[in-house]
């Protein structure tokens, strides 16, 4: 599955340059609302694809053959070109660089627990301050050809990607009965967003009596494998809020290496209208 993924600043000409991009290679241009009509599987099956934004470098951050970008660009030159682009003051394009910004940043950080401007997380970086459109499409789509050509035919990732593996992964999950029906609707948010996960696959000891017994526990909902991430979802009332807040907490003193965040009943429902996932 041969993918380039566009990760840019608001301002920074990203979109125009990925479009740009995917014409040269002939790819087929993924955009955010093609993602959540659920159509990126399908997609990825029968071409070859330039996904703008939406997470497309953390989707498939495993994913060896893709190329992750980030396009940048300096404040200033980002005001200038919104500004004459919207035909805005300096102030209402400053605002609305300021807003875009947040509002990618935020969806990072609920969605996959990442830092959007972490660079680590792109293969290359382009600042369109002194580049064009045109110069920076083909800067693009010569570094995914050189990849390509350099890339090893039987990559682990490979393997471990095959449909065999999908689909037995797929039935095991439906065979999984969870304890609350919004758990449920996560593990479709995850699946959506193609995003490995495990239900409660540990239990961690928190109490134990004169004897050495465990007398408390704790299995928190789910465990994202590629983040490290374990979280814990909680919709119920404030009361059993307020327990499961306090296994958390004792769960981070005995086992300080764990990386857990709870998901709270508010952020739930938000990300589920947010996807178009809400039920009822």
């Amino acid at each position: 599955m041969a993918m380039i993924t566009i990760s840019r600043e608001f301002g920074s000409r990203g979109e125009e340059i990925a479009w740009l991009t995917a014409e040269k290679l002939n790819f087929l241009r993924v955009n955010k609302k093609m993602i959540e009509e659920g159509l990126l599987n399908q997609l990825s099956q029968e071409n070859k694809l330039v996904i703008l934004e939406s997470g497309g470098h953390l989707l498939f951050k495993n994913h060896s053959p893709a190329l992750h970008v980030r396009i940048i660009c300096p404040r200033e030159k980002r005001i200038l070109r919104v500004k004459e682009t919207y035909s805005l003051s300096d102030k209402a394009a400053a605002a609305l660089i300021r807003q875009k910004d947040r509002d990618i940043q935020k969806y990072i950080e609920e969605i996959f627990n990442e830092d959007w401007s972490n660079l680590d997380l792109y293969d290359l970086i382009i600042n369109t301050d002194k580049i064009t459109i045109e110069s920076a499409s083909e800067i693009i789509a010569n570094s995914f050809l050189i990849k390509e050509k350099c890339k090893n035919t039987t990559t682990p990732y490979q393997k471990e990607d095959s449909g065999t593996k999908i689909e037995l992964s797929s039935k095991a999950k439906k065979e999984i009965k969870f304890m609350h029906p919004s758990e449920k609707e996560f593990a479709k948010m995850l699946d959506f967003y193609r995003i490995k996960w495990e239900y409660e696959p540990k239990t961690f000891p928190l109490g134990w009596d004169s004897e050495g017994n465990i007398t408390e526990a704790f299995s928190p909902d789910f465990y994202l494998p590629d983040y490290d991430l374990y979280v814990e979802i909680t919709t119920q009332r404030q009361k059993l809020v307020w327990k499961k807040n306090k296994k958390v907490r004792r769960l981070k003193e005995f086992y300080p290496e764990i990386n857990i965040k709870i998901i709270y009943n508010k952020d739930f429902k938000s990300l589920l209208r947010k996807f178009g996932l809400e039920s009822g």
